[in-house]
């Protein structure tokens, strides 16, 4: 994580947002684990306002083999970024581009905490 020198007035944006924020209607399926989450096209419809209102903007960008999150607060120039790796399946542009909105969707989550996934205290990452 990269961070401004200071990030006290992009902290109160985030805590702002954070009471904003309704919570997520998770709206689709994962077929394969039978998990319901919330979709990219949701989160950045239930964002919008809510980061206008706390003065807040992001920007999200592939870089090499990673993706780019950068979190803005307007008026005082204070941000935070972070890196997510890309692990497409292949390296054609449709595994590339799923790649892409599985990590702006899971960046953005942690970036705002967001609770986009079920909680299923690591049982799919673990085995």
């Amino acid at each position: 994580m990269i961070k401004s020198e200071s990030i006290k007035e992009i902290a109160k944006a985030l805590g702002l947002f954070q009471i904003k924020m309704q919570p997520l209607k998770k709206d689709a399926t994962n077929p394969f684990f039978k998990s319901k989450y919330v979709t990219l096209n949701n989160i950045l419809e239930n964002i919008e306002i809510p980061l206008q209102e706390c003065e807040l903007t992001f920007t999200q960008f592939p870089d090499g083999d990673c993706l780019t999150t950068l979190l803005i607060h307007i008026p005082s120039g204070e941000y935070l970024q972070a890196c997510y790796q890309l692990h497409p399946v292949k390296q054609d542009p449709q595994s590339i581009g799923s790649a892409i909105t599985y990590a702006r969707r899971y960046a953005l989550g942690a970036i705002l905490a967001l609770n986009i996934d079920i909680d299923d205290d690591g049982n799919h990452a673990s085995g």
